[in-house]
């Protein structure tokens, strides 16, 4: 079970890390933008929809990294106080509406994602992108995620089952 947690932990990191590069690139287009529009008082089409692209690849593949780093946001006024035990078991009874949530999410993004495939669909503007890739990497991005909070699920009820010792 160890070894199968070790191998959910380094998928979502790698995928995490893979995917953060790509802000290095949407930071090129701002500045590129930046020099079109103000310099040589000439805007692009195509700028502002590749980094609204580029941060919504950055985010779904990154949710699963941030959750294997404990970095998603928390209500930490009482939270904060628990002990790791009670905080694992906070965990462990939330993780079904995690569960509930990501499976409808996922239901629902997988088939819109195939009808986008299907059709090839693009985002109807001057530059018309494909927006189907985008799409594929939202279902990715929460099976990802989906997989990284089962990993923690496991561990939490371990914690809470049994104490101190880690899986």
């Amino acid at each position: 079970m160890k070894k199968l947690l070790v191998i959910i932990d380094a998928l979502s990191i790698w995928t995490g890390k893979a995917a953060s590069w790509l802000v290095l690139i949407v930071v090129v287009f701002v500045v590129y933008e930046i020099l079109m529009r103000y310099v040589f008082r000439l805007p692009t089409l195509w700028v502002s929809e590749s980094m609204v692209f580029g941060c919504g690849i950055t985010y779904v593949l990154g949710a699963a990294w941030a959750l294997q780093d404990n970095r998603h946001v928390k209500i930490d006024l009482i939270y904060g106080r628990l002990t790791p035990r009670q905080r694992a078991i906070i965990d462990s009874i939330t993780f079904v509406f995690f569960v509930l949530y990501l499976s409808v999410f996922l239901w629902a993004t997988a088939k819109y994602t195939w009808q986008s495939v299907l059709v090839r669909e693009t985002t109807g503007s001057a530059w018309d992108p494909p927006v189907y890739p985008i799409k594929v990497a939202l279902v990715v991005g929460v099976l990802l995620l989906l997989l990284q909070g089962t990993a923690k699920f496991i561990r939490d009820l371990h914690l809470s089952i049994k104490g101190g010792d880690e899986l």
